[in-house]
């Protein structure tokens, strides 16, 4: 099984944090090319995550991947519940 986009993009964002290279309040247009935004966007509509706020900076951007995280949790643990 392939792992989401989004676990290699979290690794990549938080080596580039850990580098110096990037700091939370760095404008997301500077961190993510177009192509990774759009595929981003795709995979949190597919995992039905709803953004309640502005994806604007890394800091955000940090926050999506947590509430990825958060629903995909949710989503096992209803699923462990219901018998097949």
């Amino acid at each position: 099984m392939n792992e989401p986009f989004y676990i290699g993009l979290r690794e990549a964002v938080l080596a580039r944090i850990k580098s110096g290279k990037l700091t939370e309040d760095t404008d997301l247009s500077d961190a993510l090319d177009s192509l990774d935004r759009v595929q981003l966007e795709m995979e949190t509509e597919e995992l039905a995550v709803e953004t309640t706020v502005s994806i604007k900076s890394v800091g955000d951007l940090l926050w999506l991947f947590k509430a990825i995280d958060l629903q995909l949790e949710h989503t096992d643990k209803n699923s462990a519940r219901t018998p097949s």
